[in-house]
């Protein structure tokens, strides 16, 4: 039998238009065949952030964007 991954529970406090958006990413990302949880869209931004500090393609002003307003 394989070895179950190890995951670990994070809890986040976001903001409504946050929680919004990732429910729009869900939803436009789901289709009939295969439901996207909003769980899943952050753990893909997770890696697509990390891909992309890694490549130093990261726009260091989307970073402003964290003490700012959060209406995205």
């Amino acid at each position: 039998m394989p070895k179950r991954e190890k995951s670990k529970r994070l809890q986040v406090v976001i903001s409504e238009a946050q929680d919004s958006l990732l429910t729009k990413t869900a939803y436009r990302l789901s289709n009939p065949e295969r439901l996207v949880s909003k769980s899943e869209v952050v753990r893909l931004g997770i890696q697509m952030l990390n891909r992309a500090v890694e490549e130093g393609e990261l726009d260091p002003a989307l970073l402003n964007d964290l003490d700012g307003d959060d209406d995205a």
